[in-house]
This record gives C-alpha cells, sequence and structure tokens, in this order.
C-alpha cells in the first residue's frame, strides 16, 4: 500500500516571467513541484512543473505534466511507496469552486506519466446565508493507493462517492465507496464497479 504524504505548500521560491505560480511543493530531493499556468491566458491552462532552483533563483524545469486545460486548479495531493525509488503518485484535483474530479500521475524517474481521470468527488453540503447546499469536494484524500505488477489500483475510505458518470447513461450516482475503485496504467483509467471493469455503453 501506498501512503499519503501531506507535504506543506511553500512560498514561491522561484522567480518566473512568464509562468503564474499557485503553489509550491519541495519533493525532499533538491527538485520542487509547482502547480502553474502561462502569464499569456493559452487554452492548455495550469500544469504541474518539476523543476530545480538555479543559483539566480531561476527555476530550471526539469518536467512538467499534461495540461489541465479549463480547470483553475490542480491542487496534487502526494502518495509514496516505502521504496522511495518508485516515485510519486498524484492525484491532482480538477476544477473551479466544486471538484471535478483527479488527473492522475505518477512522478517516476523524474516524468509525469500520464494515468488516467477519476471521474469521481466527494459530496458534502454546506450552509451559506440559512440555505443548504450540495458542494463536491476533492476526493484525493480519502483514496487508498496499491501498487501491482501492471498498474496502480486506487480505492476510497469512506462512506459514499459521487460518481459523475458511470458509463451506462447515469450521471451524478451516489455508490457506497468499497463498490468503487480504479484501476490506472499510462494513459488509461479504468473504473471497476464491485470489482468488475465498466466499459462505456454503445448507443443504439
Amino acid at each position: 500500500m501506498w501512503s499519503r504524504v501531506d507535504l506543506p505548500g511553500l512560498d514561491d521560491n522561484v522567480k518566473h516571467d512568464t509562468l503564474l505560480i499557485q503553489t509550491t511543493f519541495d519533493l525532499g530531493d533538491s527538485t520542487y513541484l509547482m502547480v502553474a499556468s502561462h502569464v499569456e491566458e493559452t487554452r492548455e491552462g495550469i500544469r504541474l512543473y518539476r523543476y530545480r532552483v538555479k543559483p539566480d533563483s531561476s527555476a530550471a524545469v526539469l518536467s512538467w505534466s499534461k495540461p489541465g486545460y479549463d480547470s483553475s486548479t490542480m491542487l496534487p495531493t502526494f502518495f509514496r511507496s516505502p521504496d522511495t525509488s518508485q516515485g510519486w503518485l498524484l492525484l491532482a484535483n480538477m476544477g473551479e469552486r466544486e471538484s471535478w474530479g483527479q488527473e492522475v500521475f505518477w512522478l517516476k524517474d523524474g516524468a509525469f506519466i500520464h494515468m488516467g481521470y477519476l471521474d469521481v468527488a466527494q459530496r458534502e453540503w454546506k450552509t451559506y446565508d440559512d440555505s443548504t447546499y450540495q458542494w463536491r469536494t476533492n476526493i484525493a484524500p480519502r483514496a487508498l493507493v496499491e501498487r501491482t505488477v501492471d498498474d496502480f489500483l486506487i480505492g476510497f475510505s469512506g462512506d459514499s462517492i459521487q460518481l459523475y458518470d458511470d458509463l451506462q447513461g447515469n450521471r451524478e450516482r451516489m455508490l457506497p465507496a468499497q463498490r468503487l475503485r480504479y484501476r490506472c496504467a499510462p494513459g488509461q483509467a479504468t473504473l471497476l464497479i464491485d470489482g468488475k471493469p465498466v466499459l462505456p455503453a454503445v448507443a443504439g
């Protein structure tokens, strides 16, 4: 089992003319990870960047993730094996005010390997001005990460989970956490319900 590591967000430690930095994390190997977007707005939007701080306080960018496109955030939650040579598994929370789900990245040998997307969130209820609203929040702190020979299995603790699309024509289903898992391999996260892979339903 890979354990969650709560890396604190740091103040910006580099000057960068082309990037707007949201937050920074120390990876503990003389490199850092930042969540940042370009100063000049582009369709690709936000990314994760691994970098080293140069003597002049600029960033030597070593690698970067796939873009977040329309998302205004890409906040990572970090998981690690006791064997630190296996790198980090990152669940990056996507969305704006509410969570849209998680991009999954394996940061291995200094490179970001995209491992698919988790189309789930935690549903909470919040009260504002005497009115109660449904709120979809970051599921990553409830993730349970296991490494297999060929991929990662990601399950969830707690009670129920918001599944945005069950791939069978149903949207925004609430399911018990123990029924849901994802099998994540490079480029693809497969939804498992009750242990069985779910493939998109064929129309017609």
